[in-house]
């Protein structure tokens, strides 16, 4: 594969990296990802909107722009790079899960008001005793007269707080022979006060959702009752998507880390001669600068093969693991060179180590994708 960009591709990303800069400059990011915040932008998720950035991976028919997997990877790089919210990515999450089940109608009652941004979605998945064992999660809906009546607790849930409409993945019983899964679409109104905020890191709020005595309609299911059979297959394969996407995000966390990391020692000055000169310190950005380079055919491999139907079970895990432990290992190298101005409000660099430390963990563990790797490899 081929992983230098195309002209077309270069000018994407470049044109993302510029639109941030005018839109979320640092100052912005701090000041929305604060602890207790929503972790949410108002006015830049109608930037996004308008540079149709929501729309991206969709079709036109639903107000898309009918792009490519790999051009929303160059997106999401972008959006790494300048911390953008944790609740554009949770959008397009739940943006691919309605396009991969729901019905035509869904997708222009859940979709396109997203697109258009009217609306917000976000997945409910995980749950307490299990973050990423999907055979392990014990949600369930049972059908009672043309009604969905579901139980269990969702948690880990993120953005709930500020999401117009949870996608609620649960095991189904239609009736006494049709068994299977499910991705329910349940409103902010719906949920009423089932929605509890718990503690979280790295500037995004994570939610609890009790499920227990939570009634939806029938047209609440993805797909209907026809899409039992084959929504777990949909969901992992949206999952394994959006983790490709995510290690793009990470590479971009861990290029702006470098560079502000480069310009500090480079200002930085001690003994009448910057500390960027001192042969420890260029070693250290060094191992950053390798891994990142390393980071970036990992991530592009991953997200290429996904993108072109491929199997890339494999490679997406070894890209989040080797992605994930590159993204902390930079933010510790950085804030050792930084000392205390990394702790600094206004240095922003507390942002990238919280948002590593998360996204490390996000959408599964180092050791769940290396139990994967293994099972490949016959261990």
């Amino acid at each position: 594969m081929n992983t230098l960009l195309t002209t077309e591709q270069a000018e994407l990303e470049g044109y993302c990296q510029k639109l941030l800069e005018r839109e979320w400059p640092l100052e912005k990011a701090i000041h929305a990802l604060k602890p207790g915040g929503s972790g949410h932008s108002p006015e830049l998720w109608r930037s996004l909107v308008e540079a149709g950035w929501l729309g991206y991976p969709f079709s036109s028919d639903f107000g898309g722009a009918d792009g490519s997997l790999i051009d929303v990877g160059l997106i999401y790089r972008a959006a790494g790079e300048k911390l953008v919210p944790h609740s554009f990515y949770s959008a397009i999450f739940a943006g691919l899960l309605v396009d991969a089940l729901g019905s035509v109608a869904q997708k222009r009652t859940l979709l396109a008001p997203q697109i258009a941004g009217k609306s917000m979605l976000t997945v409910a998945f995980a749950e307490p005793h299990a973050a990423d064992e999907i055979r392990l999660y014990k949600t369930r809906a049972t059908q009672v007269v043309g009604r969905w009546q579901l139980r269990g607790t969702k948690a880990f849930v993120a953005d709930a707080g500020s999401a117009d409409t949870v996608l609620i993945l649960s095991t189904i019983q239609a009736n006494s022979e049709r068994a299977g899964w499910g991705v329910f679409a349940a409103s902010r109104a719906q949920l009423g006060d089932r929605v509890h905020r718990t503690s979280a890191f790295g500037g995004v709020p994570l939610y609890q959702i009790r499920l227990d005595g939570l009634e939806l309609p029938g047209d609440a299911l993805l797909g209907g009752v026809e899409a039992a059979d084959r929504t777990l297959h949909a969901f992992n394969d949206v999952l394994e998507k959006n983790t490709a996407l995510q290690c793009m995000e990470m590479v971009g966390g861990i290029r702006a880390v470098l560079q502000k990391t480069i310009e500090y020692v480079t200002a930085r000055q001690q003994f009448d001669r910057p500390i960027g000169a001192n042969q420890a310190v260029q070693h250290m950005l060094a191992n950053i600068a390798m891994h990142l380079d390393g980071a970036r055919v990992a991530a592009l491999k991953a997200l290429y093969l996904k993108a072109h139907g491929r199997d890339a079970s494999r490679a997406i895990s070894t890209a989040k693991v080797v992605i994930g432990e590159g993204y902390v290992n930079a933010t510790i190298i950085a804030q050792q060179l930084w000392g205390s101005m990394g702790y600094a409000r206004e240095t922003g660099l507390y942002l990238w180590t919280e948002r590593a430390k998360l996204t490390d963990s996000w959408l599964g563990t180092r050791a769940g994708h290396l139990r994967k790797v293994a099972g490949h490899m016959g261990l």
